[in-house]
C-alpha cells in the first residue's frame, strides 16, 4: 500500500440503528470503539468491498462520537487514503465507508468493541440519512451502513503561494497537507524584480524568434536539396545515361591506348640533345 501522507476531514462512518437488513447498531458499540481505538496499538485499515485479497487501501487515523440534533449517536473518523483509494474516488468508485467491529464484543478480553476495519465500496445506502446496513455476504461481521468519502476535503489549492522545503509529489497538482509551511508569495514581487522578469520574458521570445527564422532556412534549404536530388534522379534513370555507363569501360581502356602514342618530348639533358623527335 502506497501511503499518500494526506488526511480527510472528520467524516461521519456510522450512525446507531437499526440497518435496511434489520441488523441493529449498538450505540455501546460505537462509544466503545471510539474509547479504546489507538492506532498504536491496532490500525484498522480500509478494505475494498471488506475483501483483504487485493490489500488495504488507507488507514484510520482518529475516532470520535458525536450526537446530532436528534439524538442519534454517529462515529466519526479521519482517514489516511493510499494513492489507490484515491485514484478510485476520483473516477466515482468506493465512495462509501462500512465499519468493522469486534465480532464478539470482547477485544482482546476487554469485553468491549474496537473497530477493526473498514470496508470502502460503491454499493451506497441511504446515503443522506442516518440508516444503516451490514454487508450481506459476510454475515459473521459487524458492519456498519455505507457513508459518502469525500476526498474534496483534502484537496487544498495552492494558488500565488509558495510551499517551503522538500516539494512532493502531491504539490505538483496544487495540492498541500497540513504539515506544510505555506509562505504568501503575491506581494513579494518588486517593481525591479518584475522588471528583470520582463526583460528575460522578452529575452526568451527573441530567441525563439531566431529559432524559428533559423528552422525556416533550413526547410526551405532541405526542398532546393530535395529538388536537386529529383533531378539527379531523373538523368539517371535515362536511356542515355545508361549507354554512357555501359561503355564507360571501353572508352577507360581507348584513352589509355592514346596515351602510350603521345609524342615525347625531347629530354633537358646535353647529352640527348642531338636524337630527333620521335613524332606518330
Amino acid at each position: 500500500m502506497s501511503v499518500s501522507h494526506l488526511t480527510t476531514t472528520w467524516l461521519c462512518v456510522c450512525a446507531e440503528g437499526k440497518t435496511l437488513d434489520g441488523r441493529n447498531i449498538e450505540r455501546q458499540w460505537i462509544l466503545e470503539a471510539v474509547e479504546l481505538y489507538n492506532p498504536r496499538m491496532y490500525t484498522a485499515q480500509l478494505w475494498p468491498e471488506h475483501s483483504r485479497t487485493y490489500g488495504p487501501v488507507g488507514q484510520v487515523l482518529e475516532l470520535k462520537a458525536e450526537e446530532d440534533e436528534d439524538g442519534v449517536l454517529k462515529m466519526f473518523a479521519r482517514l489516511c487514503p493510499a494513492l489507490s483509494l484515491i485514484a478510485a474516488n476520483g473516477e466515482g468508485k468506493l465512495l462509501f465507508t462500512s465499519a468493522e467491529f469486534t465480532e464478539d464484543g470482547n477485544f482482546r478480553g476487554t469485553g468491549k468493541s474496537y473497530l477493526e476495519g473498514m470496508g470502502v465500496t460503491d454499493e451506497p445506502a441511504s446515503v443522506y440519512t442516518d440508516q444503516m446496513k451490514f454487508n450481506k455476504r459476510l454475515r459473521n461481521k459487524r458492519y456498519s451502513q455505507y457513508r459518502p468519502i469525500v476526498f474534496d476535503d483534502i484537496k487544498k489549492t495552492v494558488k500565488g503561494n509558495r510551499v517551503k522545503g522538500k516539494k512532493k509529489w502531491y504539490h505538483k497538482f496544487g495540492l498541500v497537507d497540513e504539515n506544510d509551511t505555506i509562505t504568501d508569495t503575491d506581494n513579494n514581487i518588486t517593481d525591479d524584480a518584475a522588471t528583470v522578469l520582463a526583460e528575460q520574458l522578452k529575452a526568451a521570445q527573441d530567441k525563439i524568434s531566431e529559432l524559428e527564422t533559423q528552422l525556416a532556412e533550413l526547410k526551405t534549404s532541405q526542398e532546393e536539396t530535395d529538388s536537386d536530388v529529383e533531378t539527379i534522379k531523373e538523368v539517371v534513370d535515362t536511356k542515355e545515361f545508361a549507354q554512357l555507363r555501359d561503355n564507360l569501360p571501353q572508352f577507360i581502356q581507348k584513352l589509355g591506348s592514346l596515351d602510350k602514342k603521345f609524342t615525347k618530348l625531347p629530354s633537358k639533358k646535353p647529352s640527348d640533345s642531338r636524337k630527333p623527335f620521335e613524332f606518330l
